[in-house]
């Protein structure tokens, strides 16, 4: 009989107490409960799933991706994490090595990327009957898309408020700037701390309006691409899943690695090939929504992995990701007053 490579992915014991709580049997809760609905062509196949959100337990079969890479690998070294990357090395490794065999441009990527990530929001779009039950709690922001959950939610703010205490307190400290600012950046983080809400995210996310279930943790370095298949992708962990917004996961996606002089020249077109996937899929929404949500709450999303960032020292990276989020708000004339609060 043939034999077909696994991966195991569990959660070891000394590793419990974090897992709790971040909530990461999520992944293996989502997987059991969803994975049927989720498209073979980019997803892996889920052999076992099991998860046990109290315990923080979680130990998921899942096949083993043959024959792909990172996606991250190829959106340059501006990233932190390809830093410390051999990136010719690794793309060679993947077959990219000669001008007959150039590998995909990050605009490529994420455009296929775009297509399939429409198809699973436009599963769950709006879909209460399935979301919205009380044993999907375990879900991120489902109690808070039904206004419930306020103290779960002022945690999660909390954090935000400590690290940029945190932070400020160091900057008070330091002989000079810990990170070189642009302004309007400086005012829309000073402004969306300042502003944090219950009463205007319950405004803003409802069930009313045009929620899905979402990556959370959506950029390339989750998304493996397919070195032998034409245009095909893999999307992986989602130990942060949740309801939220659709197009906030590709603010969040192209915010996270794309180049601005590239993102500036393809987002339009990244935008609109995802609003026509929708439509393809019957799902009702206008192009005008999808592309504010896509500027706003990509920042907004943002706005607390920088805060997060700053506040626990790690400065290159904060620096990196202030410069993404600066350049673009800049492309996309925002400012301080088009920002409410952080998106946690």
């Amino acid at each position: 009989a043939q034999t077909k490579a696994v991966v195991i992915k569990q959660v070891p014991f000394q590793g419990l107490g974090l897992s709790r709580r971040l909530g990461l049997a999520r992944e293996a809760l989502f997987y059991r409960n969803f994975s049927q609905k989720l498209s073979r062509e980019s997803t892996p196949i889920i052999y076992y799933s099991y998860g046990d959100f109290a315990k923080g337990e979680k130990c998921i079969i899942m096949e083993s991706v043959q024959d792909a890479v990172d996606s991250g690998i190829l959106f340059g070294s501006g990233h932190p994490n390809n830093w410390n990357r051999d990136l010719p090395a690794l793309i060679s490794k993947a077959g990219w090595n000669s001008n007959a065999s150039l590998p995909p441009s990050s605009r490529e990527v994420a455009l296929v990327t775009f297509r399939a990530i429409a198809k699973i929001h436009a599963v769950f779009w709006r879909n209460d009957k399935e979301l919205l039950t009380p044993d999907k709690t375990w879900l991120r922001g489902q109690e808070w898309l039904q206004g419930k959950g306020m103290d779960s939610w002022e945690a999660s703010q909390d954090l935000v408020r400590t690290f940029w205490k945190a932070y400020l307190a160091a900057e008070k400290e330091s002989t000079g700037p810990i990170i070189q600012w642009e302004d309007t950046v400086r005012k829309t983080v000073e402004k969306a701390v300042a502003s944090i809400s219950w009463e205007e995210q319950l405004k803003r996310l409802n069930v009313d309006g045009h929620y899905t279930l979402v990556h959370g943790d959506f950029w390339p370095g989750n998304v493996l691409w397919m070195t032998k298949e034409r245009d095909a992708i893999k999307l992986l962990d989602w130990e942060m899943v949740g309801l939220g917004s659709g197009p906030q996961d590709l603010g969040q996606y192209v915010i996270s690695n794309m180049d601005p002089v590239e993102r500036k020249e393809c987002e339009r077109e990244l935008i609109e090939a995802y609003h026509q996937e929708l439509q393809n899929q019957s799902i009702d929404v206008a192009f005008e929504h999808c592309w504010r949500e896509y500027q706003v709450g990509g920042v907004e999303r943002w706005l607390w992995f920088l805060v997060y960032f700053l506040g626990n020292g790690m400065t290159d990276w904060a620096q990196f990701f202030h410069d993404q989020i600066s350049a673009f708000m800049a492309d996309h004339g925002l400012t301080a007053n088009d920002i409410t609060q952080p998106r946690p």
